[in-house]
């Protein structure tokens, strides 16, 4: 990570060291560094070319993995914002960890972090950005435009309150206004450099590009930035740091000594010094490197100059090998231009790491006596104090330790996170399954099949997780259940597919006539189907009187002659469901009391009904035909189907049976 931006005082605790230092411009940051800005100060960190970390004032910042796989940061306190332009989710991870809190981003996006000095979180997502936050209870999603403030003591303690992002503060107003001017000043011209050279987007406001023969594209800063340097060469302005695990890192004082000086060689053409992105073992992508410089040695002093076109990294761990120089190599070291003579620079070994040490070019002879000699294979043998107590190897000799330096306020030791954190391993995926899965696996997607070529119907699961599988046993006082399809019954309810015999329900109790108190208990025939369920609501029939039992009265299977009903408005569902067949021990209950009921004739001691069979049921003709007769029908002789009679017919008189109404037409 570059520290590219500084305002006042910020300072630095390396990794492994118990003391802090004072940041600068250019400054490498690795994992483990923890970064303090003061009071009235703020800093911005470039993660890559396209992607800035940005510091409020009295905030405190830990790196905690920095690798190609993916960036996990931690903010102790204060209030930190994080654009990410470049950002795939499915190749690498971004995630903060905040007091009992994680933020995983998933896209693009503005992100904001306030910690406050009693612990309290609050995360805000803006500019069509979107993440995951992780609680040590929780995991949700939180979208573009939406804030989620942790509480963190209380009763209430756990729990997110979710509101609006609120209104652009200072803090955003400045952010903003950094961003305008890194738009208008970056050019990411990837003709000149690849798209691994990060730093170098910010070159064009310093210098020009030109092309030559000899080496492509190179780089020449503009005078007027360097006049200011008396005698200025390539790494001799700046100062040392030890930057574990690289070692001994050149920073620059310049405002653009980033890319060029780890990256790609400078090169002397023309008379002026100029950076060449790409040399003769670059060709098809730079690494980054500490320093590339060659190292030398002589009486307690360290001396460089800068690699040249045609000359290997002699530190280089990952892409050239570690063998001698060749005898063309070191025929162009004897006949180098005379102004790597002028190049070479040097100080007191035990003075590295000292950011107000002065750096002297070296003298003609013992210039020329450093570019003949051999470079040194790896490191310099000089080590800082604090780097020996780590556990490195012993050094020749021991560099003085930076100028001790203060935050303007205590850092505090709290631990940030949803759950302890390993460098290296995104949280994300963990805390997905133990915060929002309970520890189970989440479902895989399945595949959309088009609709033009559906192919077989397939059960796509659902839920989030899979659910436990239900027990495959039943108890034995659970009856089967069965469908209104059900006809393969006998007599009794019972089925004659299942063993089971149905329950048989309870006696009705209905109230008795005319004082509405008390009731009658009617026992149901125990050989009937329950066919309440099977009738049809459409077809409902009006309750019938109460009828006493007779010496007179017929056989079970004949019935008087009667009309059918007639339907003049539906009745509720509750006295359809009441509708059986009737039955010689059954009573129906009397009507609603919205109807009028009838008067019932006192009982009657006529002779038996005549033994004709009822006559046919029929569909009632036409609406159209001709009006019936007048004269009236013979006394004991039911009256013409197709002739219903009005609603509201009179008693029936006491020499014929009781007739019922026709039903609707």
């Amino acid at each position: 990570v570059r520290v590219s931006l500084i305002k006042g005082d910020v300072t630095l605790k390396r990794s492994g060291n118990t003391d802090w230092e004072r940041a600068r411009l250019n400054f490498p940051l690795v994992e483990g560094d923890t970064l303090a800005t003061n009071r009235a100060s703020r800093a911005e960190l470039q993660i890559d070319a396209r992607n800035f970390v940005r510091l409020d004032a009295d905030t405190v910042l830990r790196i905690v993995t920095l690798r190609d796989e993916g960036v996990a940061l931690s903010v102790v306190e204060g209030t930190v914002s994080i654009r990410l332009a470049k950002f795939d989710r499915e190749r690498e991870y971004f995630e903060v960890d905040a007091p009992k809190a994680t933020l995983s981003a998933e896209k693009n996006g503005l992100y904001r972090v306030d910690v406050g000095r009693d612990g309290k979180v609050r995360l805000s997502v803006r500019d069509d950005g979107r993440a995951r936050i992780y609680s040590e209870t929780s995991g949700f999603a939180l979208r573009d435009g939406r804030s989620a403030e942790l509480t963190i003591d209380g009763p209430d303690a756990g729990d997110w309150e979710f509101v609006a992002a609120s209104t652009y503060d200072q803090w955003d107003g400045w952010v903003r206004e950094r961003e305008r001017y890194l738009a208008e000043r970056l050019r990411y011209n990837t003709q000149y450099y690849d798209s691994y050279v990060w730093g170098g987007e910010d070159l064009d406001s310093y210098g020009s590009w030109v092309y030559v023969d000899s080496f492509g594209w190179i780089w020449r800063p503009h005078q007027n930035t360097i006049s200011s340097y008396s005698n200025w060469a390539p790494y001799r302005y700046g100062y040392w740091t030890w930057c574990p695990p690289y070692g001994w890192t050149w920073v620059g004082y310049e405002p653009w000594g980033w890319a060029p000086y780890h990256y790609g060689r400078w090169v002397y053409h023309d008379n002026y010094w100029a950076w060449c992105p790409r040399s003769t073992y670059y060709r098809k992508r730079s690494w980054w490197r500490p320093a590339l410089v060659s190292y030398h040695i002589y009486d307690n002093h360290a001396y460089w100059y800068p690699l040249g076109y045609h000359h290997r990294d002699p530190r280089s761990r990952r892409r050239d090998p570690l063998t001698p120089l060749r005898r063309g190599e070191l025929a162009n070291l004897r006949r180098t231009n005379p102004a790597y003579l002028r190049a070479v620079t040097g100080q007191p070994a035990k003075d590295l790491g000292v950011d107000n040490a002065r750096l002297q070019p070296a003298t003609a002879a013992l210039a020329r006596r450093v570019v003949n000699a051999e470079p040194l294979r790896g490191d310099l043998p000089v080590r800082p104090s604090y780097a020996l107590r780590t556990g490195t190897p012993a050094a020749d000799i021991v560099a003085r330790p930076p100028a001790r330096v203060l935050p303007s306020t205590p850092v505090s030791d709290r631990p940030t996170g949803a759950m302890r954190r390993t460098p290296g391993v995104p949280l994300d995926d963990e805390l997905r399954r133990a915060r929002v899965f309970n520890g189970r696996e989440a479902r895989p997607e399945t595949p959309r099949i088009p609709a033009e070529n559906p192919g077989p119907v397939e059960t796509r699961p659902t839920g989030v997780v899979a659910r436990p599988a239900r027990p495959a046993t039943q108890p034995d006082n659970v009856p089967e259940r069965r469908t209104k399809d059900d006809q393969n019954t006998l007599p009794g309810n019972v089925d004659v597919r299942s063993p089971e015999v149905r329950p048989e329900r309870p006696n009705r109790t209905y109230p008795r006539q005319g004082d509405g108190a008390g009731g009658q208990v009617i026992p149901r025939s125990p050989d009937r189907r329950d066919r309440d369920e099977r009738t049809p609501a459409t077809v409902p029939e009006r309750p019938r009187p109460v009828e006493t039992e007779s010496p007179d009265r017929p056989e079970k299977n004949e019935r008087p002659e009667q009309r059918p009903e007639r339907i003049d408005r539906p009745q509720p569902r509750e006295q359809v469901q009441e509708r059986s067949e009737p039955s010689e021990h059954r009573v129906e209950p009397p009507a609603r009391s919205e109807q009028p009921t009838r008067s019932e004739p006192p009982p009657r001691n006529d002779p038996p009904p005549r033994n004709d069979p009822p006559p046919q049921r029929y569909e009632p003709p036409p609406r159209n035909d001709p009006p019936p007769r007048n004269d009236p029908p013979p006394r004991n002789d039911p009256p013409p189907r197709n002739d219903p009679p009005p609603r509201n017919d009179p008693p029936p008189r006491n020499d014929s049976p009781a007739r019922e109404d026709p039903p609707a037409p």
